[in-house]
């Protein structure tokens, strides 16, 4: 069940921290909407109201599944081609039958929707209950099987077909999460001029800030690090 509080403080960041050190989660897992901005009052502060943030941490779920060793910058570093129509139906018929078998395999029943966008991506969608053994903490089990996918679909082909995998919607909320967590960032580096580093991250993860981030005026983004502990920094566009 996804724990949500209510925290008030003089500001808005210092709810945020409240909040987050109360539910004992970073602020990356945590889904955060501003209820009352607050006000600074008149003079000597009389009238002050603080600020509300209503806070929910994530649904983070145990898999009892072995972790796959991953690697997702392959998606950023290899060229894709585009594909016929006939192509492209006999990719997805794979896809599907290859994650079907698994979820069976898991003891997982649901529902799955399967579609190519725009850009030639094969976007898996899977729901139903008791998905959280196919989703790991953190998300680890669907990167691997969304992996596990991508390896199933571009074996023996010369074109290569991006997959994106989402279970139980949780891929669509943490991308939601972290592009939200990615422009209040931002903002505080406008507004100190200052440059922050993001907490280490996966290359998928990186990869979602710097989308998040590529047409916020005022600010740019890049990687500093090395594997496992390489981190985004947003910076402001003035600096060298």
């Amino acid at each position: 069940m996804t724990q949500t509080i209510e925290v008030s403080a003089r500001t808005i960041e210092d709810a945020i921290k409240k909040g987050i050190a109360e539910l004992g989660i970073s602020e990356a897992d945590a889904q955060i909407e501003v209820i009352e901005e607050g006000d600074s009052g008149g003079l000597f502060g009389f009238g002050r109201k603080d600020a509300i943030v209503r806070i929910s941490a994530i649904e983070e779920t145990e898999s009892s599944e072995k972790d796959f060793p991953i690697d997702d910058e392959i998606t950023e570093i290899t060229e894709v081609t585009e594909v016929s129509i006939e192509e492209q139906e006999e990719i997805e018929q794979s896809a599907v039958k290859f994650i079907a078998s698994i979820m069976q395999n898991l003891g997982i029943h649901g529902k799955m929707s399967s579609y190519f966008d725009e850009e030639g991506t094969l976007h898996l969608n899977i729901v139903g209950q008791n998905v959280g053994g196919a989703i790991g903490r953190r998300g680890e089990t669907l990167d691997a099987l969304q992996y596990l996918t991508i390896l199933a679909v571009n074996k023996n082909r010369e074109e290569y077909t991006r997959v994106s995998l989402d279970i139980g919607g949780y891929r669509e909320r943490r991308v939601k999460n972290m592009a939200q967590n990615a422009r209040r960032s931002a903002d505080r580096v406008l507004r100190t001029g200052k440059k922050y580093t993001l907490k280490p991250m996966s290359p998928a993860e990186r990869r979602q800030v710097h989308i998040a981030l590529q047409d916020y005026e005022g600010v740019k983004t890049y990687s500093e690090g090395k594997e496992p502990e390489r981190c985004v920094i947003i910076a402001p566009d003035s600096e060298e």
